[in-house]
Formats: C-alpha cells, structure tokens, sequence
C-alpha cells in the first residue's frame, strides 16, 4: 500500500471515509456525526487543511494493490509535537494494517518530535489501538465541534517509545514448558499494553518459534490469533498494534 501526502482530488473520498467510519465505529447521534462532518470534512473545511502549513494529511492509496482510491487517512497538527487528530479507515478496508501503517507513516515523518493523539471517549477501539503502540493515557478534554463539545482522551507517546514498556518480571533464559526447557529469546520482544512480550523457541538449535514468555506476569499461558494478537491467559496482558484497524478522533 502507499502511505502518501493528500491531494485536493482526494477530498471527496476523505470525506465519505470519515462518514462510514463514524457511522459504524462511534457511539454519536445522526445529528453529532453530521455536526461533525460539516464542521471538519465539508470542502472549504478540507481544502483549509490541505494548505494549512502547520497541519499534515496522509491517505493509504490502495491502487497498487489493485484496490482503487483512498482506504484511510490521518490529520496530524504539528507545533511542539506532532498531534494526531483523526485516523479513519474504510469500514470495508479494515484489518488490512492500514491504520498502523498510516501511524507508522507518521512516526516516521515527525521523528524528532513526540506524538500524541486526542481519542473521542465514543470511540474506545482507538484507545486500545494506540495503547498497542506504546502510548499512555495523559489526560482528558473536551473539544468544541460545531457548537457541541466532545469528550477526548488524550494520549501521549513519551520517550523511548521503540520499546514502549518494559518488564515487570525478570526474564530469565528459559523456561520449563509442557515438559521441555524452551529457551527465552531476550533479544526479540513484542510490545504488550502492560509489558513485552518474548519469543520462546522449542530449543537452543531450533528458530522454530514455540511460544511466548509474558514479562507482565512470567505466564508463558499467551495466546495468538491470525492476526498477530497476543493475550496472556493469566493477566490480560495484550498485543493489539497489528489487530486495532479502528477510527479515533
């Protein structure tokens, strides 16, 4: 997929990604969602940001996919710190990576500067998703859309955000597991909302990966699914960043 700056002919299908997104990702009245659009996605509304020099829009282009138009975009204001505002991604185009892709696209882009992210408290999938990046509630406010104020959850990214958490438990070289010693790769973790996770391997000569050590607890009892989630059975312990293709304001 290709993660690109906006352009003014990929207004319109912004603007129908934000509808159906909202339609179906947040607990919002006809009349809020509309409020909403009129105020944040009309035309005027998005040709201002697409010239404003302190704001920066990514689209996820799907066309060398095979899959025509716009899929996602990102809002992101950008002063002292790069401050996502909207991530939408088309309700259909979901679980294809193309939120992470477009927060990776951001990171990438502000790399000098911490992010952070405002969340509509009617939209909690994207709280989840930025908490499977590393990123921590900071706080809350309200934001004035159309005469009508909104709830947010604000995130922040803080430092060191590569590994955005560290463990709890010692992580010891191996552990015993349905019988065997399964070597501990301490070198290879997996960011958790409450600590990383590490790759354990069936043995000392195998890169067969046979499971997870979680560093939240010492539980080696993780699941994983198709997509890459993992959640220990013992704390909750979790790994969303390659799940949550979700909305967020």
């Amino acid at each position: 997929m290709d993660v690109r700056p906006a352009e003014s002919d990929d207004r319109e299908r912004i603007r129908a990604i934000a509808r159906d997104s909202l339609q179906s990702s947040y607990s919002l009245s006809p009349q809020q969602i509309e409020t909403i659009l009129e105020e944040e996605f009309d035309d005027t509304s998005l040709a201002d940001l697409l010239d404003d020099e302190d704001t920066t829009v990514f689209v996820v282009d799907g066309t060398a996919d095979g899959t025509e138009g716009v899929l996602g975009f990102t809002v992101v204001e950008t002063g002292t710190q790069a401050m996502v505002q909207w991530l939408h991604v088309d309700p259909e185009a979901r679980g294809g990576g193309i939120a992470t892709a477009l927060l990776d696209r951001v990171r990438e882009e502000f790399v000098e500067k911490p992010i952070a992210a405002c969340v509509l408290e009617d939209a909690a999938e994207g709280g989840e998703f930025l908490k499977g990046f590393g990123f921590k509630e900071s706080g809350n406010d309200q934001v004035l859309v159309g005469g009508e104020e909104f709830a947010v959850t604000m995130f922040t990214e803080g430092e060191g955000t590569e590994t955005p958490n560290e463990p709890t438990v010692p992580v010891p070289e191996s552990v015993t597991v349905d019988g065997g010693d399964r070597p501990v790769d301490r070198d290879d973790s997996v960011p958790g909302t409450e600590a990383p996770f590490f790759t354990l391997y069936r043995a000392d000569d195998d890169e067969e990966a046979y499971g997870y050590f979680c560093s939240q607890c010492g539980s080696t009892d993780v699941s994983a699914d198709g997509q890459d989630r993992l959640e220990c059975g013992n704390c909750g312990n979790a790994h969303l960043a390659d799940e949550w293709d979700d909305a967020y304001l």
